[in-house]
C-alpha cells in the first residue's frame, strides 16, 4: 500500500515553460476511502497504477499494489492536426540521452502496437504487460492537461504566426504550436552570421545580378503566397551550359532561409519523396538540383504535384478517403535543358499548364554568362565562386527577418503585389494569350517580394532596381516563351506534322482512281489547288487522330483562327460532306505561310 501520497516526485524540469510546476495527479484521501476505486501517481519516476479492492472482514477500502505503466511523464494537452486528426501532446525525460522529449502521439495509435513501438523509439520506458498497457492506453485518453495544441504537419502560416522548418514561431501565434521538427531540419534551416552580414557580402555581390536577384524575389515569395490567396505555387527552372553560374544563382535564393549546400535536393527521387519535399517546403522555398537525374516520364506529373500544392487522394482503412494534404511554395530548379524539352525527350507532351508553373528560365546570354556585373572579380567563374562562399558562409536571417515585416505589415502585401502585376501587364499587347498573362502575374508576385524586402531594409537594393532586376528576367522569359500559347501552338505543329507525313501514305487524291482500296489505314483524302495548296478532307477517325490529346470543341476553334480549318458557311458544323460516297469531312489546309515556304521548295 502507498503512503504519503502527496509526496510524489515532480516530473519534469520546472524551468520548461511548457511543464513549469507540473504534477502527478494526487489522490485525495476523502474520495480513497469514499468513492474512488483507482488513480494515478508516480513512484520513484515511474507512473503507476494504483487499484483497490474491500477487505470484506472489516469493510474497509485497501490499496492493491501499485502496477508500474511506464517512466514518468506529462501530458501537456490535446490538438487537432492540419487534416484534422487528434492527438495527445506527451513531454518526459529520456534516461539514457538526459534530453526532454516532447511529441503528440495519434489518438488512434494509443493502445496499438504502432503507438507502443512509437513511444519505445523514442526512449519512453513502457511496460510490456498487457494489464499494465491497458492501464496506460486509459491515463492517454484521459487525464493530464486539456491546453489546446495546433499540432502542425508543415512549416508556413499557423495560428496567426509564422512556423519555420526548425520549430522556431516567428510572431504570436493563436494558440500553443507543437512541430515535430527533426535534427535534420535545424541544421538546414539554422541561422548564420547577421542580416547585416548577409548584406554586406551576399546581398553586395549579388547587386546589379539580375538572375542572383530575382533567386531572391523567388525564396522571398514562399509566404507571400497564402496572405494573397495565390492558387498555386511558383517555380523558376535556371537552364543554360555547365558552368554558367546557374547554381551560385540559385544558392543565393536558398540562403534566404538557411545552408544552401544542406537545403539543395536532386531530382533524383521518386515521386513520394519529392511530394514530400514540397510538403515540408510549405510557404518557404524548396531547392531542386539538375533536372536531368530525374526520370523524365514521371516529371510531368511530380512537377504537376509540388507546384499544384495538393497531394493524392488516399483512402482510409476504415472507409472514406483521408484529408487531401495541401501546401504552397516557390521551387527554384537547375538543368542544362529546359524543362519542356528535357519532358519531351523523356516521351512526355510538356503542356502549357507545366510551363507556367515551372517557368523555364535561360541563363547564360549575360556579359558575364549567368551575371551582367562580376564587381571586383578577375572573370565570371572568380565571381561565381565568391558568390557561393558568400551565400554559404551568410544565412538564414534574411526569410525571418522578411516574415516578421509580413506579419507587422500584411494590410499593404495585397497592394504591393498587385501594383507590380499591374506594372508589368501593361506591357504586354492586347493580343496576348491568357496563360502569358497568368505566368506575369507570377512575375508580378516574385517582383512585389523583391520590392517589399527592399522597402523592409533587408537587402541593401532599392526597391526600384529589385523591381527592374525581376523585370528584366520577365523580359527574357517573355522573349523565349512568346506571347502565344503553347498548348495552341503544339497542337497547331501537332496536325501540321500529320498532314505533311500523311499526305502521300494514307490520303487519296481526288479525283478518285479506283485504286484506293490499297491505301491501309485512310484518314481521308488530298487535292492540289489551283494555287498549288493542298487540300485535305479528314475522315472522323483521321481528325481525331491528328488531334489526339485535345479537346475536340477546343481544337476545332484553335485550328480555325490558324487558318487551317475551315468551316463551312450557314453551317453550325465543322464537317460537311465530300461527295457521294465519301461521306462527311474536315476541310483542311496547311497554314497559309507553312504553304508559301513549301511551295517555294
Amino acid at each position: 500500500m502507498l503512503n504519503n501520497m502527496n509526496d510524489e516526485v515532480p516530473l519534469f524540469n520546472a524551468a520548461n515553460p511548457d511543464n513549469a510546476g507540473y504534477q502527478a495527479p494526487k489522490a485525495d484521501p476523502e474520495l480513497i476511502s469514499s468513492e474512488t476505486t483507482e488513480y494515478y501517481c508516480t513512484l520513484n519516476s515511474h507512473l503507476v497504477y494504483v487499484g483497490t479492492k474491500i477487505d470484506h472482514s472489516t469493510g474497509d477500502r485497501q490499496d492493491l499494489p501499485p502496477l508500474r505503466l511506464c517512466k514518468s511523464l506529462a501530458i501537456l494537452g490535446q490538438g487537432v492536426d492540419d487534416y484534422g486528426d487528434h492527438s495527445r501532446v506527451l513531454y518526459w525525460s529520456d534516461p539514457l540521452t538526459k534530453q526532454e522529449q516532447m511529441l503528440a502521439l495519434a489518438a488512434a495509435d494509443i493502445g496499438e502496437r504502432d503507438g507502443w513501438k512509437l513511444l519505445n523509439s523514442k526512449g519512453l520506458e513502457v511496460a510490456s504487460g498487457r494489464a499494465a498497457r491497458e492501464k496506460l492506453a486509459d491515463y492517454l485518453q484521459s487525464q493530464g492537461s486539456q491546453t489546446r495544441y495546433h499540432i502542425a504537419n508543415q512549416s508556413g502560416w499557423k495560428c496567426g504566426a509564422f512556423l519555420l522548418p526548425t520549430g522556431e514561431v516567428i510572431g504570436t501565434p493563436d494558440c500553443k504550436i507543437y512541430y515535430p521538427a527533426s535534427v535534420e531540419h535545424k541544421s538546414k534551416f539554422a541561422q548564420v552570421r547577421t542580416i547585416e552580414g548577409w548584406r554586406n557580402n551576399v546581398g553586395s555581390l549579388a547587386r546589379g545580378n539580375n538572375l542572383a536577384m530575382t533567386s531572391v524575389a523567388c525564396s522571398l515569395a514562399g509566404p507571400v503566397l497564402a496572405l494573397i490567396g495565390a492558387r498555386d505555387g511558383i517555380g523558376l527552372h535556371f537552364h543554360g551550359e555547365t558552368s554558367t553560374g546557374k547554381s551560385s544563382c540559385a544558392d543565393v535564393g536558398a540562403s534566404i532561409w538557411g545552408s544552401p549546400e544542406h537545403i539543395m535536393q536532386s531530382w533524383d527521387g521518386t515521386s513520394i519523396g519529392l511530394t514530400n519535399s514540397a510538403e515540408f517546403s510549405n510557404s518557404i522555398m524548396l531547392y531542386l538540383d539538375e533536372i536531368g537525374a530525374g526520370k523524365a516520364q514521371h516529371m510531368g506529373g511530380i512537377i504537376y504535384t509540388m507546384l499544384n500544392g495538393v497531394s493524392r487522394t488516399q483512402g482510409r482503412k476504415d472507409g472514406g478517403n483521408r484529408t487531401s494534404r495541401r501546401w504552397l511554395l516557390t521551387l527554384i530548379s537547375t538543368g542544362e535543358v529546359p524543362m519542356s524539352q528535357y519532358l519531351s525527350e523523356g516521351g512526355q507532351t510538356s503542356r502549357g499548364g507545366q510551363e507556367i508553373r515551372m517557368l523555364d528560365v535561360p541563363v547564360g546570354s549575360g556579359k558575364y554568362r549567368a551575371f551582367d556585373c562580376i564587381h571586383q572579380a578577375k572573370d565570371g567563374a572568380e565571381f561565381s565562386i565568391a558568390l557561393t562562399n558568400a551565400a554559404r558562409s551568410h544565412y538564414g536571417t534574411v526569410g525571418r527577418e522578411f516574415v516578421a515585416w509580413l506579419i507587422a505589415n500584411k494590410g499593404s502585401v495585397d497592394g504591393h503585389v498587385k501594383a507590380c502585376q499591374d506594372r508589368m501587364l501593361a506591357e504586354l499587347p492586347d493580343h496576348v494569350a491568357a496563360p502569358v498573362k497568368r505566368a506575369t502575374r507570377k512575375w508580378g508576385i516574385l517582383a512585389a517580394a523583391l520590392v517589399m524586402a527592399s522597402e523592409a531594409e533587408l537587402t541593401g537594393w532599392s526597391a526600384e532596381e529589385s523591381y527592374q532586376a525581376v523585370r528584366a528576367i520577365w523580359q527574357k522569359w517573355l522573349d523565349d516563351f512568346g506571347l502565344s500559347s503553347r498548348d495552341d501552338e503544339r497542337l497547331i505543329e501537332q496536325v501540321e506534322n500529320f498532314l505533311e507525313s500523311n499526305q502521300f501514305s494514307r490520303f487519296a487524291p481526288l479525283p478518285l482512281s479506283g485504286n484506293e482500296s490499297g491505301i491501309h489505314n485512310l484518314a481521308g483524302y488530298r487535292r492540289t489547288m489551283g494555287d498549288s495548296r493542298t487540300e485535305f478532307s479528314l475522315n472522323n477517325a483521321g481528325f481525331k487522330e491528328a488531334i489526339q490529346g485535345y479537346v475536340m470543341k477546343k481544337a476545332c476553334e484553335i485550328l480555325h483562327t490558324a487558318g487551317m480549318l475551315h468551316r463551312p458557311e450557314g453551317r453550325d458544323q465543322w464537317t460537311r460532306n465530300a461527295g457521294k460516297g465519301l461521306g462527311m469531312v474536315y476541310k483542311m489546309t496547311l497554314r497559309p505561310c507553312k504553304d508559301v515556304q513549301i511551295a517555294a521548295r
